[in-house]
């Protein structure tokens, strides 16, 4: 029998063959063993290399900053990927300079041979060869450049800065409007959509969730309450403002429908916080919420508030006169028809005052005597013995630092000639009765003794329905010349006043005085001419022309802006005015045949 480890097949073999077979045996054995050493550590650098690589890939899908190490690391591979964009930018280079070559000596051997010689199929798979090779770098050095460009973001300096600075600068992002729309387009809620290290920064950012817009319907209440309480929740201790706007009526309310009521419930438990609040309701007799509000002490932070309400009832009196007496209350309008006699706004520290409830000139007076600290200011005031604020002895001239007047009123020459405006720079006269008077009603002599009395130095005039002629502009104009930017004119089309003929536009139109030309208004850029003028055909269009192309010896400032109504009798208007809008976008025109009415009274101006 043979020895344990012997060959069954000795037999066959002899001692050297079983001696040299058990040799290589053992070599094998060595071999395998070295093998599965080197596959052991092959796999365990796999292992770190998939390791390194997941680390790698969840540093570049987040915002944090990478560690020391980890920066030494990324800056490594970084030089690698450079040096790998260098290598690639060569290869290309000379792979296209190859087939560039290739193309130009099948062109040759086909121009000397005929496109049938058989020469060319090896230039042609030569060229398709080259093509192949030129797309995979091509697409290899696009990677690598995604690669490059994903690690130099790691080393970003907006991953070092701290949350508490990276919250400042999102406070920043916010849209300017006073109010914030609850979209996932725009911020805040944008912010929160980036990385979820910045969506832990804007929601532990009280700033961000100070202000919302809510807009309710009879079909929706947009954001809904759900994700106003959340928003209210994120802000914190900061101060409050928001936005109501109710289009809903009572004749369509049904039970359930989220109102007005039902946001202000929200607020209501932070009364103390509001900062500016606008709300704006369609229908009276629907429940505000305004009766539910605390009635010991007034919004301590309010600074700005806005009410548009037809009517308010009588259990909301007391929350109104709470609200208008906030100690910091700055900015307030008020539109309704309830009557402002029963409460008194705090004249003296109001810087804005908007009132769309009729005054009587009285009234009118009063309040500007007591707000001596407002800047802009818009009344309505009707010419009327009786007063609702008591009498109020007021000098012939009440001199004021009102920046910015909007007055709609039936005569105005009482009201301006009371007056004295040094600061004065935007005046809006809208006349209130629409009826045509026989007689002109603009009280010109009182107007232009305002501004000589004043000295103020007008950028913007706006006139709507008013007769003032076109001698009477003319000199408004020429009064006002130098600080003059903004000239807007518009009627009803009952009222057929012509305030802008031929004369006025040739005063606006620039041209050099030794020519006989005018420069008058150099400032001007903005103008708006609304069923107020009658005119030439081609002289208004000289006007903008002479405005609206830059040129040696131009108006400081060139329009920017024109709005003008014409009728198809301007046919040399329209088309210039076409050709000037095209050259710069700015000028809008409303084209419209003109009615007989307008016609006559054209003619006879």
């Amino acid at each position: 029998m043979n020895a344990p480890g012997a060959f069954l097949v000795n037999l066959f073999v002899t001692e050297e063959e079983a001696l040299e077979a058990r040799e290589n045996m053992a070599q094998n054995q060595l071999l395998m063993a070295s093998l599965d050493a080197e596959i052991a550590k092959a796999q365990a650098a796999l292992k770190e290399l998939v390791s390194q690589r997941t680390a790698a890939q969840l540093l570049l899908e987040s915002n944090s900053a990478p560690s020391d190490t980890e920066a030494r690391a990324i800056r490594e591979i970084i030089i690698s990927k450079e040096t790998q964009m260098g290598q690639l930018e060569d290869e290309i280079a000379e792979t296209r300079a190859a087939l560039n070559s290739m193309i130009e000596g099948r062109a040759q051997v086909a121009q000397q041979s005929g496109p049938s010689s058989g020469a060319l199929e090896k230039f042609d798979a030569d060229i398709e060869g080259a093509r192949t090779v030129l797309k995979g770098l091509l697409t290899e050095r696009d990677q690598t450049h995604d690669v490059l460009e994903a690690h130099k973001a790691l080393l970003s300096p907006i991953r070092r800065i701290p949350p508490e600075v990276l919250g400042e600068i999102f406070t920043h992002c916010l849209p300017k409007d006073p109010f914030i729309e609850a979209s996932v387009a725009h911020c805040p809620l944008l912010l929160t959509q980036i990385s979820s290290s910045w969506r832990s920064v804007a929601l532990a950012t009280p700033a961000l969730w100070t202000s919302l817009a809510v807009n309710l319907s009879i079909t929706s209440c947009l954001p809904k309450l759900s994700l106003i309480q959340t928003w209210i929740a994120r802000s914190g201790s900061c101060p409050l403002s928001f936005h109501i706007a109710e289009s809903i009526q009572k004749d369509y309310y049904e039970p359930g429908m989220t109102t007005s009521a039902a946001v202000l419930e929200l607020y209501a438990p932070h009364y103390a916080r509001w900062h500016h609040l606008r709300l704006e309701c369609q229908d009276w007799r629907i429940d505000t919420g305004f009766s539910k509000l605390p009635c010991d002490a007034p919004p301590r932070m309010l600074e700005s508030l806005y009410l548009a309400r037809d009517f308010w009832r009588r259990d909301e009196q007391d929350q109104l006169s709470l609200m208008l007496s906030a100690p910091r209350l700055r900015d307030c309008t008020w539109i309704s028809n309830t009557d402002l006699g029963t409460f008194h706004a705090p004249f003296p520290q109001l810087s804005k005052l908007l009132l769309e409830r009729p005054l009587v000139t009285d009234d009118f007076m009063h309040i500007l005597n007591e707000g001596a600290n407002l800047e802009e200011c818009q009344f309505f005031v009707l010419a009327s013995p009786t007063s609702n604020l008591g009498p109020t002895a007021t000098p012939l001239a009440l001199r004021h630092n009102l920046r910015i007047l909007d007055l709609t009123a039936d005569l105005f020459g009482r009201l301006f000639a009371q007056l004295e405006l040094p600061r004065l720079t935007d005046i809006s006269v809208r006349r209130f009765d629409l009826v045509p008077h026989h007689t002109p009603i603009w009280p010109q002599q009182e107007f232009m003794s305002l501004l000589t009395r004043s000295k103020c130095a007008l950028e913007r005039i706006s006139l709507s329905d008013m007769d003032i002629a076109p001698a009477d502009m003319s000199t408004c104009l020429r009064h006002t010349s130098a600080s003059l930017q903004k000239l807007i004119l518009t009627n009803d089309r009952r009222m057929r006043h012509t305030i802008i003929n031929d004369d006025v536009l040739r005063l606006l139109t620039w041209g050099a005085p030794e020519a006989g030309g005018s420069q008058l208004c150099p400032q001007l850029s903005f103008v708006k001419f609304w069923d107020c003028h009658s005119s030439t055909d081609a002289v208004l269009a000289d006007m903008v022309e002479s405005r609206w192309k830059a040129r040696d010896g131009g108006p400081t400032k060139l329009l920017s802006i024109a709005f003008f109504m014409l009728d198809s009798t301007h046919v040399e208007d329209l088309r210039r005015l076409d050709i000037l809008n095209a050259e710069r976008l700015g000028l809008s025109i409303l084209r419209r045949d003109r009615p007989p009415a307008m016609l006559n009274s054209s003619s006879s101006a």
